[in-house]
């Protein structure tokens, strides 16, 4: 997910990657536009990104944009640079890489009453919810929160229950 900071310092977003390549297509995200690599935080720009390749038109076809000539029609906020830093709503300001498939299914099996999976996924308030739960009504609770955890297993499974900062499990 994508947050756009525009020139004013405002964020928009998170944007999602659909939305992202829509914005390209439209312009409001130039070949030029800075990105925040999610993985080692480093600075790149949006034609040098991985998962953007071939989404620009040629360089020939792409707007000039000199300094208070304004921008093409269309054209989304951003910073001087058209800067887009990546937004990850579990730390702000932290890039963190996606959890563990295999590990988030293994905890759910192994502990899932005691809602370790969903600690690792970063959803500590469930989590604490499924420990106490447990813990609290001297083992009787563990019913319900195994049937939980058995649900929360086939959703991370199938890609439907993401870490808290909305990325799948890899």
């Amino acid at each position: 997910m994508y947050t756009v900071v525009g020139s004013d310092g405002q964020r928009y977003g998170p944007v999602d990657m659909d939305t992202l390549t829509q914005w390209i297509k439209e312009g409001r995200i130039l070949p030029t536009t800075n990105l925040i690599d999610p993985i080692d935080g480093r600075t790149l720009q949006a034609q040098d990104a991985p998962v953007l390749y071939g989404m620009f038109p040629t360089a020939s076809a792409v707007p000039p944009s000199a300094p208070g000539m304004g921008q093409p029609p269309g054209y989304f906020p951003s910073s001087p640079q058209g800067q887009v830093i990546m937004n990850n709503s579990y730390q702000q300001g932290s890039l963190t890489p996606p959890k563990s498939k295999v590990v988030a299914i293994l905890l759910a099996f192994f502990l899932g009453p005691l809602g370790i999976h969903r600690f690792y996924l970063g959803h500590t308030g469930t989590g604490i919810a499924m420990l106490l739960l447990s813990i609290l009504t001297c083992g009787v609770g563990v019913a319900i929160t195994y049937v939980w955890s058995i649900i929360d297993l086939v959703m991370i499974a199938t890609g439907a229950l993401r870490d808290v900062s909305g990325q799948e499990t890899v």
